[in-house]
């Protein structure tokens, strides 16, 4: 498995929105060939991390032209850049 992990600010008083926001973009991500699963979360008030697990790196980078345009939609909410983070699986603990 390959993973992208981003963390992104955003004005609080918008939450809904970008909730919102998300459903409107769910198909579009979900179409996706390759990807796994993608969980968002508020990691603090203003704050998101969005984590999408794919099948390999190729799925990923397949995924690349995509996700940037999902992204730049996302922009409008963010009020500085993303940081984002990627790579391959080396542990795994499940229940």
């Amino acid at each position: 498995m390959f993973y992208r992990v981003t963390n992104y600010n955003f004005d609080d008083a918008r939450y809904d929105e970008i909730i919102a926001w998300g459903e409107t973009v769910r198909a579009q991500i979900e179409g996706i060939d390759g990807l796994l699963h993608v969980d968002s979360y508020q990691s603090a008030p203003g704050e998101g991390v969005v984590v999408a697990a794919y099948e390999s790196e190729a799925a990923f980078d397949a995924a690349a032209e995509t996700v940037g345009s999902v992204l730049g939609e996302m922009g409008q909410f963010m009020t500085s850049e993303p940081h984002t983070l990627s790579g391959s699986v080396d542990m795994s603990f499940n229940r």
